[in-house]
């Protein structure tokens, strides 16, 4: 037997760890202000609906579906709700 230590390849490393929950912490983020923009929208009756679907994120504005991803979204109805404040 040595006594020499090895590490275990399987497991992820501290740095590893830390950036996956960063990364869910920043969806979890961007999900919210997705969602808070939304609703804003349509409470300005901007748009008519909003959700994901299949990865992307649709919106529903004069009778047209628009699909983005969520960065594009957020960006989206940030330009909407301020052109119309």
């Amino acid at each position: 037997m040595s006594d020499v230590s090895h590490t275990n390849a399987d497991q992820p490393d501290d740095l590893e760890t830390l950036k996956n929950k960063m990364n869910l912490e920043l969806e979890a983020i961007s999900v919210n202000q997705l969602h808070t923009l939304a609703t804003q929208a349509i409470e300005k009756k901007l748009i008519a609906a909003h959700g994901y679907r299949g990865g992307q994120y649709e919106l529903l504005r004069n009778g047209e579906f628009i699909l983005l991803s969520p960065t594009e979204a957020i960006q989206y109805l940030q330009e909407l709700l301020n052109t119309n404040d």
